[in-house]
């Protein structure tokens, strides 16, 4: 039987430098999750494109990124660039490779958004003089906007959980903060919890925002 007591007061002192770990974190996978928007919406106007090379390369990019494991591609990403002559930091190759990552679910999420919209509207949209991008914008987006909301709130909280990889790469997120407190304390179990349930709060703090923010975005008109 265990005699392990779990004694958390020797985390007590390090819990000073969590809130910069935490905006760590939070900036990472705020700048992730813009820049895969931005890949996700080529991705998937590419995946419907009427020229065939488009189409094949938008498909491979989505399925190499799915079944490439994160972790390998982080290590790609910061091994990978500086061979090129390029020097980037640990933080700016997590955001390349989450990005990359993300961006391939994104694709295959918007894709389905625009799947969803009837032929329709794209026709009688075109046909009252309105330019593709218009279209898209005006007519297409707002719709595909709401249909991906939820998805794309979980994907968001995807890219938070998986920001926890960028420590290898030296990010002090809060994976970071969780291995130098454990490793100056030797309480790892105690550390591990409390790191835990960090992420745990923020995934719960973006997920009741989606929420709300989605009540207040799409409430129907009295």
């Amino acid at each position: 039987m265990s005699d392990y007591d779990l004694i958390f007061r020797t985390v007590v002192p390090y819990l000073g430098e969590l809130p910069d770990a935490i905006l760590t974190t939070l900036w990472l996978s705020l700048l992730t999750i813009a820049l895969s928007f931005v890949i996700g919406i080529l991705g998937a106007l590419a995946r419907r494109s009427g020229m065939a090379v488009l189409r094949l390369a938008a498909a491979a990019y989505v399925e190499f990124m799915r079944n490439t494991p994160l972790l390998v591609l982080l290590y790609l990403v910061y091994f990978g660039i500086p061979q090129t002559g390029l020097r980037v930091s640990g933080f700016v190759s997590a955001v390349v490779a989450l990005t990359l990552n993300s961006g391939a679910y994104m694709t295959e999420i918007l894709r389905g958004g625009l799947l969803a919209i009837p032929r329709g509207q794209y026709d009688a949209a075109l046909s009252q003089g309105m330019t593709g991008l218009q279209t898209f914008r005006h007519v297409v987006f707002p719709q595909v906007f709401r249909i991906i909301y939820a998805p794309l709130g979980n994907q968001f909280i995807q890219i938070v959980l998986g920001s926890s990889l960028a420590s290898v790469v030296a990010v002090d997120d809060i994976t970071s903060w969780m291995q130098t407190t454990g490793s100056a304390t030797f309480r790892y179990l105690e550390t591990f919890v409390v790191a835990g349930l960090v992420y745990v709060a923020m995934c719960q703090l973006i997920n009741a925002g989606r929420l709300v923010t989605g009540r207040l975005l799409f409430r129907r008109p009295s």
